[in-house]
């Protein structure tokens, strides 16, 4: 019987030592979309991938953008290192083409996430980008501080 008894109260113990995190899955984005003469392209489908599938809007009339940010609940234990990969890509359908930007990866914690909130300026070349080995088009968007990307929504 004692046998039986000790694992079972080391499972519980275990069990009991996990912790509960509320953690970022998708950061805020505020963003706009230009052509390469720098005039808003409106209707381009826009997805943000993050940990889950991806959710989609459309351009507004002024080439904006936005999502909102989304946490979730999650249950982990304590042993070992605690990482998770944050990863966020923006996938751009407009004009007939199709591309694919990588905005945030890293490693990060239990509690840490990546940025809570990103602000990009995206600028569609005048012809197709040839893709990287992942997959992602190089060099169409620019991060810059999200309050600017609301400020400038607010102005136009």
């Amino acid at each position: 019987m004692a046998t039986r008894f000790w694992p079972g109260v080391a499972l519980l113990a275990l069990l009991q030592s996990g912790c509960v995190a509320y953690t970022q899955s998708q950061p805020a984005l505020e963003g706009r979309l230009l052509d390469s003469s720098g005039k808003p392209i409106p209707a381009a489908t826009i997805t943000l991938k993050s940990h889950r599938p991806g959710t989609s809007t459309v351009t507004d009339s002024k080439g904006f953008f936005a999502f909102a940010g989304e946490h979730e609940w999650s249950f982990f234990l304590p042993i070992g290192p605690i990482d998770k990969i944050n990863l966020s890509r923006l996938l751009i359908s407009a004009q007939g083409q199709q591309y694919d930007v990588l905005l945030s990866y890293g490693l990060s914690g239990p509690y840490g996430s990546g940025p809570s909130e990103v602000g990009v300026l995206c600028t569609l070349p005048q012809a197709q980008l040839p893709t990287e080995k992942e997959g992602t088009t190089p060099d169409i968007c620019q991060r810059v501080p999200y309050k600017n990307m609301l400020a400038s929504r607010a102005a136009e």
